[in-house]
C-alpha cells in the first residue's frame, strides 16, 4: 500500500486534475452566463435596429406622400390661375358686348331710344334718417298687426 500511495503521489499531473476540474465548471458557468448575457444585448441591439429602420421608413413614406401633395397643389394652383384669367377673359366688358352684338343681335341704343326713369329718393333719406329705437317700433307693430 506504501508503494501504491507513493505511486499516487508520484503522478503530479493527476492530483492537479482534480482541483481544476471544479473550478473548470465554475468558470464555465461564469462563461454561460457570459454568453447568454452578450446574446441578450445583441438580440436587444438587433430588435433596437430594426425599429430604428421601420421608423425611417414611416419618415420616408410621409416625406414621399408630403412631396406627392405639393406637386398636386402647385398643379391646383396654376389650374386656378388658368380659370381665373379665362373668367377675367369672360367677365371684360368688350368681350360681353361683341358677343351681344354677333350672337344675339344686340345694338347700342341711340340718344332718342333712351328713357330716364326718376326715382323719389326722399323714402330713402326718410328710412336712413330714423333712428333705431323708431325702425323697432314700426317692426313691432307690424308684427303684433298679424296676431
Amino acid at each position: 500500500m506504501l508503494v501504491a500511495r507513493a505511486e499516487y503521489n508520484y503522478y503530479p499531473e493527476y492530483t492537479e486534475e482534480q482541483n481544476p476540474k471544479k473550478v473548470i465548471k465554475k468558470k464555465k458557468r461564469v462563461r454561460a452566463i457570459n454568453k447568454n448575457m452578450y446574446i441578450t444585448i445583441a438580440i436587444i441591439l438587433f430588435i433596437t435596429s430594426l425599429l430604428i429602420l421601420y421608423r425611417y421608413a414611416k419618415i420616408t413614406e410621409a416625406n414621399l406622400e408630403i412631396t406627392k401633395l405639393e406637386k398636386e397643389v402647385v398643379e391646383l394652383q396654376k389650374i386656378r390661375q388658368d380659370l381665373e384669367g379665362k373668367l377675367e377673359g369672360i367677365k371684360s366688358t368688350t368681350t360681353i358686348s361683341e358677343v351681344a352684338k354677333s350672337n344675339l343681335g344686340m345694338i347700342y341704343p341711340e340718344n332718342g331710344q333712351v328713357v330716364y326713369v326718376s326715382v323719389n329718393n326722399d323714402s330713402d333719406v326718410e328710412f336712413a334718417s330714423r333712428s333705431f329705437s323708431e325702425k323697432l317700433s314700426k317692426l313691432l307693430s307690424n308684427f303684433s298687426s298679424l296676431f
